[in-house]
């Protein structure tokens, strides 16, 4: 059934505040009842008796503010910056003037910093959003100083990448499911985007490492339209990864008071995931289509609409798949977003926000039906019913034959895949509808109160096929299906006084959560988060500041159900154990504490010092349980972790030359990387009668201990500007191999140093009342290629000479002779035959291309407004 059910829901401020103070110039003494107007709204107020003045509601902008008072002069402010969730403050000194006279204008100079930024915020903004060499935009806060990105996952300051919390115009996109962005929004749209590394206001809730707030473009007054194109060739000695992005765009302005906005977005490569060479079986097809309606029937209501429908597929590669890889797992992802805003400013101090939205979010995986797919086009999978599970077979390039004598040195699943297909089959679903009521009230000069309540329906529905082994199942007579659907509901209220007290200010604020996962007997979750921030002008431009909060998320709803409908689990399971939800998982929380000192020290020159520390705790594991008549894995709240470091930037600008460098020193430690890390350690499939595993504090998969990102644009003449984005960082820890029967400590060795630079340049040109931008991207400029993980074949060349082949079969023994490996063509395979044809079998499966950088690539693009 189609359900269009839109509830109401928190959308949060978009907009920023003006405020100021209106002085007599002679006198210094306020003028109360002056008028302030922002001239290119609707909006205005007057000043308090204390010549005092409080405008809410403002979009980001720059304008131009009339201040007038009868008996004084008319004054204009111009070039008066806001930006979203910040304060623009003006101190206007008007002069006495008996008659009229014609308005003063005064150019305002935007403070390099400003006193209520309590905690780090990164603003990326739509020049430097559109010149980033990635189209992906999950990806765009990349270069920002506590980022790390660990082949495609994020991990902002040394947190886990479930711990980020993405937003589209403050709207969660994530699936409460996975934990992973259920849309995927074109760049082209993206106005600027807010990236919160730590010291989120009391507003913000399931995120723990981070907030990365995609804010869209506002329709424009004006119509007009973008196309843009990218493609990726090779020129010279760059390689190609088959890339290809379109993008267009339109601004539709019906009358003054309704306007609207559409984009489109479609995206192909032929390889998602570049390595040293392009990799069969990893294509990807992407596309996005978005839409935003504004109806403004006052100054003092607004009213907006936006939807989104992505979907994004791919295919993946594994070497162990590499002789039947169009049996190998496909993803298909599919989200939809609807927001229906209302915003009503009953004065220039109170402002009240209630929007309507739904999420919906669809996964499915599988073994895909083999056809020519069009870039619309989704997957079909095949039926869930006919899926073999896969194996080893004697059909192999190599004729290699499972069978021998001799130590056990070389299980079934050592060896690659030959026959079935992947062994899961999902189709998931998720619906996410909230109701919430937030609100603004400038209570006193020194007091802006924010509050809101927020209410959630889950209609989360999974459907898991996995096709069991003769080796896992000791009845070769049935499937394992894991079908459910559940309703949770989370409810939130928050409040948080925002103080304003001459060169200070303070954020106090408190959130409450409380989560029902909607299984009887399971009792529902509650936790408090206090939030704490202060900042306070050091000097002129010197801002120093201070935060701590307590953040928590809900576990993952994967984590608390999969696999709990079939406790207890049956008999017929003999060796597999498989990993099942725990409906009593609490909320995972960090407590973050973080110092800084920001400013401006010289007028080209501006730096910043960030320190933070985090406490992690209640973090999911995986651990053994003891069950009847089954054991299995569960998952738990086991873990710990703890993250400290530093950052410091150094930002300088002139007329040629305007750029950045920031480095970040952390220490990533802790019991765990990801949740399922214990029961991926361990081989389940063997004994596990007394196992048991002692958790202990290691340095964490995503532990970089120093990296610097370079940012960069010069001004040329003939209006071009290039870009230029560099990286260098220190290699991620991983364990070495161990000899055999003996554990090696985890993480003790790091990959080696990494640097990359990558370049855009971009040329404008203008053909009357259409601009032109020619692009070119160069990716990797030097063709540095670094190791990034160990490799080594998928069955050792130190086992195989520890197998026993004593026997030599000849063409009438079809059971055991196998023609590739008989490389004379006698019709006998000899012993030496069998051993060649191993040790040819473990060469071909080694895979050293996933295991390196890519290399250089070069992309051209076109982008044509007007």
């Amino acid at each position: 059934m189609i359900n269009i059910f839109l509830v109401l829901c928190l959308f949060g401020e978009l907009t920023g505040k003006v405020q100021g103070v209106i002085i007599d110039e002679a006198t210094k003494e306020p003028i109360p009842y002056a008028s302030v107007i922002i001239l290119e709204t609707e909006s205005g107020t007057a000043t308090d008796e204390e010549g005092a003045f409080f405008i809410l509601n403002v979009l980001p902008n720059t304008y131009t503010i009339e201040v007038s008072c009868i008996g004084y002069e008319t004054q204009l402010i111009e070039n008066v910056a806001v930006e979203i969730n910040q304060t623009a403050r003006l101190k206007v000194s008007l002069r006495q003037s008996p008659i009229e006279v014609e308005p003063i204008t005064v150019i305002y100079k935007t403070p390099f910093v400003e006193k209520d930024w309590t905690s780090t915020t990164y603003i990326i903004r739509k020049e430097e959003i559109a010149a980033l060499p990635i189209d992906y935009t999950t990806y765009l806060v990349q270069f920002q100083p506590s980022v790390a990105r660990l082949d495609t996952a994020l991990h902002v300051r040394g947190g886990r990448a479930t711990e980020v919390l993405y937003l589209i115009d403050n709207v969660s996109i994530i699936d409460p499911q996975t934990g992973a962005p259920a849309i995927n929004i074109s760049k082209g749209i993206i106005d600027e985007i807010i990236f919160l590394p730590g010291g989120f206001d009391a507003e913000y809730g399931r995120a723990m490492s981070g907030v990365i707030n995609l804010i869209t473009e506002y329709p424009s007054n004006h119509f007009k339209t973008n196309f843009y194109g990218k493609t990726e060739t090779s020129m010279f000695d760059c390689y190609s990864f088959g890339y290809q992005n379109y993008q267009s765009s339109v601004h539709i302005p019906v009358s003054r008071k309704f306007k609207g906005l559409l984009s489109f977005d479609v995206m192909s490569t032929d390889d998602w995931n570049p390595r040293l060479q392009i990799m069969p079986h990893k294509q990807r097809y992407d596309y996005t289509l978005y839409g935003k309606w504004i109806f403004i029937p006052s100054g003092k209501l607004k009213l907006g609409f936006s939807g989104v429908k992505s979907r994004v597929q791919f295919d993946r590669y594994d070497t162990k798949w590499k002789y039947n890889l169009d049996h190998y797992r496909s993803d298909l992802r599919k989200g939809d977003l609807q927001v229906l805003s209302l915003n009503f400013l009953p004065d220039s101090r109170k402002l009240f926000n209630i929007t309507l939205s739904r999420l919906c979010s669809k996964t499915m995986f599988g073994a895909k039906e083999k056809r020519e797919y069009g870039i619309f086009d989704d997957f079909a999978f095949r039926d869930y019913h006919l899926l073999k599970y896969p194996e080893f077979t004697t059909r192999n390039p190599f004729g290699v034959n499972w069978f021998y004598y001799g130590p056990p040195v070389l299980q079934l699943y050592d060896y690659p895949i030959v026959e079935g297909e992947g062994p899961e089959y999902q189709d998931k679903s998720s619906q996410v509808m909230k109701a919430n009521f937030s609100t603004n009230i400038q209570a006193h000069k020194y007091h802006e109160i924010k509050a809101g309540f927020e209410y959630t329906y889950l209609d989360l529905e999974n459907f898991i096929h996995f096709v069991p082994h003769r080796y896992i199942h000791a009845l070769d007579t049935g499937r394992l299906i894991d079908q459910y659907h559940f309703h949770p509901k989370e409810y939130s209220l928050f409040f948080q006084d925002n103080i304003d007290i001459r060169s200070a200010y303070a954020k106090i604020g408190c959130r409450i959560d409380h989560f029902e996962t909607g299984i009887p007997d399971s009792d529902p979750e509650t936790v408090i988060s206090p939030r704490c921030a202060f900042s306070v002008m050091v000097t002129e431009k010197f801002l120093f500041r201070s935060n701590v909060g307590k953040y928590t998320q809900p576990p993952l709803y994967d984590h608390v159900y999969q696999y709990y409908n079939l406790i207890p689990l049956p008999r017929h399971l003999y060796r597999w154990l498989p990993l099942v939800g725990n409906p009593d998982l609490g909320p995972e929380k960090t407590i973050a504490y973080e110092i800084g000192l920001q400013g401006q020290v010289h007028r080209n020159l501006s730096t910043t010092l960030n320190i933070f520390y985090k406490d992690i705790s209640d973090l999911i594991g995986t651990r053994f349980v003891l069950g009847y008549p089954r054991d299995y894995v569960r998952y738990q709240n086991i873990e710990i972790a703890n993250i400290k470091g530093c950052e410091a930037i150094l930002e300088f600008t002139n007329s040629l030359f305007t750029g950045k460098i920031s480095y970040t020193l952390s220490w990533a430690r802790g019991t765990s990387s990801y949740a399922e890390e214990v029961y991926d350690l361990y081989d389940w499939l063997e004994s596990y009668d007394t196992l048991t595993y002692y958790a202990e504090e290691y340095y964490l998969d995503f532990d970089q201990r120093h990296r610097i990102f370079i940012q960069g644009i010069t001004n040329l003449p003939l209006q071009t500007k290039i870009y230029l984005f560099g990286y260098l960082g220190v290699g991620f820890p991983y364990t070495p191999p161990g000899a055999e029967g003996q554990t090696e400590e985890r993480n003790v060795l790091k990959h080696e140093f990494q640097k990359q630079f990558d370049c855009v340049i971009i040329k404008s040109f203008r053909l009357g009342k259409v601009l032109l931008n020619a692009n070119l991207e160069i990716i990797n400029v030097f063709n540095t290629i670094y190791k990034i993980s160990e490799h080594s074949p998928l069955v050792s060349l130190g086992l195989i000479d520890t197998l026993c082949f004593p026997f030599e079969y000849d063409f009438h023994n079809r059971r055991f002779y196998v023609p590739p490996a008989d490389k004379n063509h006698d019709g006998l395979l000899t012993r030496e035959e069998q051993v060649e044809a191993f040790y040819a079998f473990a060469a071909d499966m080694e895979d050293s291309t996933n295991t390196y950088t890519a290399p250089r690539k070069v992309r051209i693009g076109l982008s044509i407004a007007f």
